[in-house]
């Protein structure tokens, strides 16, 4: 074996679960100087290329040339590049870089990068979505962001001791008093991922037991923690059989637990059938939303809350700030548990926008709702082929528009698309392909609030 991978074998997980932005001895940090966002260099562009080819952990010595930024441009002239920063999957690769622009990355810490953004220990070729972000400053001192494409490199993660493919994983712990001879079964998933909800007291003390642990009586086999008492909600599981680290929930409830065997990873999160919305948008009040198949659906004006360009909203499992919460995560469209604040990704502004959220995978989405509008054999002198725009009421939040229209039938659609529509009864109107609405000739003010699936709402009153 050689010295790098025993070295890996010691300190991988340690690296991938403390895996942090660039240190002094990579970044190339050229100024620390803050550079304002407005009247600088436009339309900045940079392409960035894979130069490493198809690779493997194994054949690789301890740095590696990985891609090169071959072209910068924009329509003012460029002074200078700062604040160059490598990503993978939002996960920040230390690098540094030579005078042909090549960045060169320590293959440990890309190794580490590659599980800790995929949440795999597993050995697998990886095709790497690599992308810069930097900023470009003009010659008066003022700079602007940009964001390379992405560049595709292929390679080989390391192979770490064998991780168990076992055909049952169960719960084991203080709910079940320690019995690992009558443990409780999780449920096995599709996509090879073990679940189970129970309600737990506080300060609860578990680990997760394959079937061949099981099977042995032996305790030595238990999927453990990183550290003894370790209240990580998720993370990956200790490779070292020899070390009998526990678990610990500092908080009791009801909570989802899932294990994926094969990439030596677990989730546990709070089990909710009901999320609500707390944020600047709705002056921190408690909105619901509805679940919807896996995931939990809204409908929010989300606004810029101040003038550093932030937006803030949680996602609370009770109307109140009382039981567990979900906050910004470690990556961009990412929730954990009590993080802080939520924000729209980079490039976003205030506006409508449909919010998605899925407390298993610890996700959210925000998609921009530009236009709402109404279609159909009513609208327009085309059938079901004008749109009656729409505006959005920021007072009544509601969008809101006064036409006149035929007998006939419509629907309500989002950005002039039939990919999101509206349709059903006035009181209830559902995006789950709900009716067509009829209506009769005449002048309306119509009004509609999508908020959540099933609980939107359009006012039509005659003029």
């Amino acid at each position: 074996m050689t010295m790098k991978k025993l070295f890996l074998y010691a300190g991988i997980l340690a690296g991938a679960m403390a895996f942090t932005a660039c240190d002094e001895d990579f970044t190339d940090w050229a100024d620390p100087q803050a550079y304002g966002q407005e009247d600088g260099v436009e339309l900045v562009t940079a392409t960035l290329e894979n130069v490493a080819g198809d690779l493997s952990y194994e054949n690789v010595g301890d740095t590696l040339p990985l891609v090169k930024i071959t072209s910068v441009a924009s329509e003012k002239e460029i002074s200078k590049i700062v604040s160059k920063k490598l990503f993978l999957e939002g996960c920040e690769i230390p690098f540094t870089e030579d005078e042909n622009n090549v960045l060169t990355v320590p293959v440990a810490r890309l190794d580490s990068a590659i599980k800790v953004a995929y949440k795999s220990m597993a050995y697998l070729n990886r095709p790497l979505p690599l992308k810069v972000v930097g900023t470009a400053v003009d010659a008066d001192g003022v700079g602007t962001q940009f964001t390379t494409n992405e560049a595709i490199v292929n390679f080989q993660t390391q192979e770490l001791p064998a991780i168990s493919e076992t055909s049952q994983v169960y719960y084991i712990g203080g709910y079940n008093s320690w019995n690992l001879s009558s443990p409780t079964p999780m449920e096995k998933n599709e996509d090879g991922t073990f679940s189970i909800v129970l309600e737990i007291a506080d300060g609860e003390w578990f680990c997760f037991a394959p079937q061949e642990a099981v099977d042995a009586g032996d305790w030595n086999m238990l999927f453990r923690a990183q550290a003894n008492g370790d209240t990580s909600t998720s993370g990956f599981f200790n490779l070292d059989s020899n070390v009998g680290n526990s678990f610990n929930c500092e908080t009791g409830g009801k909570y989802k637990f899932t294990v994926s065997p094969k990439d030596w990873y677990f989730t546990y999160a709070p089990y909710t059938e009901q999320l609500w919305y707390a944020g600047d948008a709705n002056g921190w009040g408690f909105s619901p939303l509805v679940k919807v198949g896996d995931h939990f659906e809204g409908y929010y004006y989300i606004y810029l809350a101040d003038n550093e360009s932030t937006w803030g909203f949680k996602f609370t499992t009770t109307p109140d700030w009382n039981n567990p919460q979900y906050g910004a995560g470690d990556g961009e469209g990412v929730i954990a548990i009590d993080g802080g604040n939520c924000n729209l990704p980079s490039g976003n502004e205030s506006g409508f926008y449909k919010l998605l959220v899925n407390t298993d995978a610890l996700t959210f989405s925000v998609e921009p709702i530009a236009q709402m509008s109404l279609i159909g054999s009513a609208i327009g002198a085309n059938a079901w082929s004008d749109d009656f725009d729409l505006t959005f009421n920021t007072e009544t939040m509601a969008w809101e528009g006064t036409y006149a229209v035929n007998d006939g039938e419509f629907k309500i659609r989002a950005n002039h698309d039939w990919s999101l529509s509206w349709g059903g009864s006035l009181d209830a109107m559902t995006s789950q392909n709900g009716a067509n609405l009829p209506i009769s000739a005449g002048t309306y003010k119509f009004s509609f609030k999508p908020n959540c699936d099933g609980q939107g709402v359009l006012t039509v009153e005659a003029q």
